[in-house]
């Protein structure tokens, strides 16, 4: 805009402008981050976004004045300017049903949803639910676990599996390739699986983020949905809502929103990125874990008659693992523009309670097999200790979890009755015991070299 003014100024005006005039784009981009846009404002409204960019935009243009730029050229830039500006912004604020055939076609456009990480916990009921919607599922995932969780849908000509890394810049562009959404599972889960290696815990969820969303953005992928967790809440007295203050209490919790922060506010207006915190899950999978809580204590009473309970009186939410599952989906169906960076928790206020009310729940459901036992362990901290609201995803998605505590208990009792699982303390079913031993492929330096390797001229 600013070689448009200079070259109508010289020709039809006659007016040889001062080299001090190429300032002014400058002096723009300078004006915006002082006022948040690229920060703060990321998230805000259509109209607050619209609003603040032109009051920057003027004063932008008052400040060349006073530098005493010609008038001339200045006025014309900002009228060049603005009206781009003004009807880019609003253009952006129109119903889906308005833009769809203008320009962001590309969100409905068809292909296989990338599922990134779906051979996980959560992954594989997301794998299973899309392919019974009628969807094509693609799953990139370094099957840590094993091909096992995965093996239910080796048949199915709408499933496909790619085998890597995240991190992998081959495999991740090669999985990539003609996807109509990315569903970002991957990384380390859990406090104690973070805690065992701060780098490679870095590396697995906050550079593995950073490279899935610019390959994502680099192909034209529009969709884009991150599992976050409830646990950036850490500690909190009163009921946290997504806008309420973050205050992470383990390198987990920091990651995820240093990932938010990487998605939220540093994306182009036309990539639709949600992010879904997760309340903490439980139940049956296609890959078992028994690292987390409740699971842990029917294990613990289904196996010794025992639940040990540490931070009895701390709260948490709780979310089966099929809901997150249904709740990834419902995300994947609404309308991209009504879900554009925003954050959901995801749960139901009826789950939420605290570690006793749980290992209750869990005690009552196991004593129909035997006789169980309540032991609390005051001499451990745990300093998590948070209730989540739920009322943004039951308005807006009109989520609710079909799955609730006891029925969950009741699966995982039924599953040990029936012979299985193997022994839970198996590595298998750990995310840390199974963290540990991916430190040695980590620190391989030819490991290292093949994930960063350059893309092959092929």
């Amino acid at each position: 805009m600013l070689i448009v003014a200079v070259f109508f100024a010289r020709v039809y005006v006659g007016i040889v402008p001062d080299w001090r005039i190429l300032l002014l784009p400058l002096f723009f981009l300078l004006m915006n981050r002082f006022m948040g846009v690229y920060t703060s404002m990321k998230t805000a409204s259509i109209i607050k976004k619209t609003f603040i960019l032109s009051l920057s935009l003027i004063f932008t243009c008052l400040l060349g004045l006073l530098l005493k730029l010609h008038s001339s050229i200045v006025l014309l830039w900002l009228l060049l300017t603005l009206g781009p500006i003004i009807l880019a912004r609003l253009f952006l604020g129109l119903p889906y049903s308005k833009r769809q055939n203008i320009l962001i076609k590309t969100i409905k456009q068809r292909g296989p949803v990338l599922v990134v990480g779906g051979a996980g916990y959560i992954g594989t009921h997301l794998v299973d639910l899309l392919l019974k919607e009628g969807e094509s599922v693609r799953v990139l995932d370094r099957l840590m676990y094993g091909w096992e969780p995965l093996s239910a849908f080796a048949g199915n000509k709408n499933f496909e599996l790619i085998e890597g890394d995240a991190t992998d810049i081959v495999k991740l562009t090669t999985a990539m390739k003609g996807a109509s959404a990315v569903v970002h599972l991957s990384g380390l889960v859990g406090d104690p699986s973070c805690a065992v290696d701060p780098n490679f815990t870095r590396h697995t969820n906050i550079i593995a983020t950073r490279m899935v969303k610019d390959v994502a953005q680099s192909l034209g992928i529009y969709r884009f949905i991150f599992a976050s967790s409830c646990s950036v809440y850490g500690v909190s007295e009163k009921e946290v809502r997504e806008g309420g203050e973050l205050n992470p209490v383990s390198l987990y919790a920091q990651t995820k929103i240093d990932s938010e922060k990487e998605l939220l506010f540093s994306v182009s207006d036309d990539f639709f990125v949600t992010v879904l915190r997760f309340a903490t899950v439980f139940g049956h999978s296609y890959r078992p874990r028994f690292d987390l809580v409740a699971n842990f204590f029917t294990a613990q009473a289904m196996n010794n008659g025992i639940i040990t309970v540490t931070g009895a009186n701390n709260w948490r939410p709780f979310i089966h693992v099929r809901d997150l599952a249904k709740a990834i989906m419902l995300t994947l169906k609404a309308d991209p523009i009504t879900i554009q960076s925003q954050i959901f928790n995801v749960g139901d206020r009826r789950l939420n309670m605290t570690i006793l009310q749980l290992a209750e729940v869990v005690k009552s459901v196991v004593s129909k097999f035997r006789d169980v036992e309540i032991v609390v362990n005051d001499d451990v901290e745990d300093r998590r200790n948070y209730s989540v609201s739920f009322e943004k995803i039951h308005s807006i998605l009109k989520f609710e979890a079909e799955t609730q505590m006891m029925d969950g208990i009741m699966e995982i009792a039924d599953n040990f009755r029936s012979g299985k699982y193997k022994s839970y303390s198996d590595p298998i079913y750990s995310n840390v015991k199974m963290t540990e031993e991916a430190l040695a492929a980590f620190y391989d330096p030819s490991n290292i070299a093949h994930l960063y390797a350059p893309l092959s001229n092929d």
